[in-house]
C-alpha cells in the first residue's frame, strides 16, 4: 500500500463542529431553527460557537420568518409551607415519546401564583392579581408580564379593583378579568384591558362576549379553558375540564379518583369514562387541564405519598422520611356505543417529579400552555 493511501486511512474525519461552522450562517440558522428548543441546552455543550449561535437573537428571528412555533405545557408546583411562606417551582414538560419528564425553569422561581391567576399570550405569561402583602392579606391590582423567551419583565397599568384568583381570558384581543374581589358592587364584577388604549374598563355580566362564555356550560363561566362556579363568590373548579370531540363539547371531571364525562347537549348525566381500568387512581391533589395534544385530550396532574414504610401514617404532617410523587397523564377520548359511551386512551402516564418530605397536602398545581 502506498504511503499516501495509508495517510488518508489514518486521517480522522472532520468533527461535526468543524463541518457545521464551515457552512454559511443563513444555512446554519435555517438548520438550528428546526431543532426543538428543549434540545438547545444539550447542543450548547458542544462548543462555545454553537452556544453563541443558539443564544443569538437571529435564531429566533429565523424561526419567526420560517413560521416555526412550538407549544409547551408548563407546570407550577406551589408549596405553602405555612400560611405566609410560599415557594414555587416551575417546570416545562418534555413530551418526547417514552421520555416525558419535567425540566426546571429557574428563571420563573420568583413567580408565586398561589393566589393570582395566570394567562398566556404567545411567549408571555400574565400574572394577574393575588396578594401583594401576604401577612396582611391585602389584595393586589398588579399585572406582571413575563416573557418566557427573553425572561424580560414588564407591568401593565393597574386594574381598577384588587383581585384574588380571578377568572381571566383573552377575547377579541382584549384581556378580561372577572371576580376575585369579594365586592357586591356590580361595577366591580369584572373589567377588561384594551392593549390599544392601555386602559381598564368595567365590564358587566350582560356583556356579549361574556354571555357566550357563560352559555358553554350551564351555570358555569368558562374562561381561558378553565371552568368557574358563578354561584356566590367566583370559584375555580380545578377538577373540571372541557374537551371537544367531533365539534361537540363535553365536560370531564375527576371524582373519587376516577374520570367522568358529561354530555352538555344530552340527558345522560355523569358517566364514567371507559377504558381506564388499568390507569392508577387520580388520588389526593388533582388538577385537570387542557392538553397541548389538542382539544380532545386532557392532562391530569395528581400527587401521591410514598410512605416511609415504618407503619406510621403522617396525616398531613411533614414527615421527613416520606416523599411526594407528582404524576402526569395525557388522555385522549373517542365516542363509541352510539354516542352513549366515552372511551379514554392513556397516551402516556408516569411519575414526572419526586419531592422530598410528605407535603402533598400543602401543594397547588397550576399549568399553562405557551405557544411561540
Amino acid at each position: 500500500m502506498k504511503k499516501e493511501e495509508m495517510k488518508k486511512q489514518t486521517e480522522s474525519p472532520p468533527s461535526p463542529e468543524t463541518t457545521f461552522s464551515s457552512l454559511p450562517y443563513d444555512l446554519v440558522f435555517n438548520c438550528l431553527a428546526r431543532v426543538p428548543r428543549f434540545h438547545h441546552p444539550t447542543l450548547s455543550l458542544v462548543s462555545k460557537d454553537l452556544r453563541s449561535l443558539i443564544a443569538s437573537p437571529e435564531l429566533e428571528a429565523t424561526r419567526s420568518r420560517m413560521g416555526i412555533t412550538e407549544t409547551y405545557l408548563c407546570l407550577c408546583v406551589c408549596s405553602l409551607g405555612n400560611y405566609y411562606d410560599i415557594s414555587s417551582r416551575w417546570f416545562t414538560v418534555a413530551t418526547i415519546p417514552k421520555h416525558e419528564k419535567l425540566k426546571p425553569i429557574p428563571s420563573l422561581s420568583y413567580l408565586h401564583p398561589q393566589f393570582s391567576s395566570l394567562l398566556t399570550i404567545g411567549s408571555e405569561i400574565y400574572n394577574i392579581g393575588g396578594f401583594f402583602n401576604q401577612k396582611k392579606r391585602k389584595k393586589s391590582k398588579r399585572v406582571l408580564v413575563i416573557d418566557f423567551l427573553t425572561n424580560q419583565r414588564r407591568r401593565l397599568p393597574k386594574m381598577r379593583v384588587p383581585r384574588v384568583i380571578p377568572a381571566v381570558d383573552v377575547i377579541n384581543g382584549k384581556i378580561y378579568v372577572i371576580g376575585g374581589t369579594g365586592s357586591n358592587n356590580i361595577e366591580d364584577w369584572g373589567e377588561v384591558y384594551d392593549p390599544k388604549t392601555q386602559m381598564w374598563e368595567p365590564v358587566l355580566p350582560t356583556t356579549q362576549d361574556l354571555t357566550i362564555q357563560m352559555n358553554v356550560v350551564p351555570g358555569r363561566l368558562v374562561m381561558g379553558g378553565k371552568i368557574y362556579s358563578i354561584y356566590g363568590e367566583l370559584q375555580l373548579l380545578t377538577d373540571f375540564c372541557l374537551v371537544e370531540i367531533d365539534n361537540m363539547w363535553y365536560l370531564t371531571r375527576v371524582c373519587v379518583g376516577l374520570l367522568f364525562w358529561y354530555d352538555l347537549k344530552g340527558d345522560l348525566g355523569w358517566n364514567k369514562v371507559k377504558g381506564l381500568d388499568e390507569q392508577p387512581e387520580f388520588t389526593d391533589l388533582t388538577s385537570l387541564a387542557s392538553s397541548i395534544g389538542g382539544r380532545r385530550r386532557v392532562t391530569v396532574w395528581w400527587a401521591t405519598i410514598v410512605a416511609c414504610g415504618e407503619g406510621s401514617f403522617c396525616e398531613g404532617n411533614f414527615c421527613k422520611e416520606c416523599n411526594s410523587e407528582i404524576w402526569c397523564a395525557e388522555i385522549s377520548f373517542e365516542r363509541r356505543g352510539g354516542l352513549s359511551e366515552l372511551w379514554g386512551f392513556v397516551e402516556w402516564s408516569k411519575i414526572v417529579l419526586t419531592l422530598d418530605r410528605c407535603d402533598s397536602h400543602s401543594l397547588r398545581l397550576d399549568s399553562v400552555i405557551l405557544t411561540y
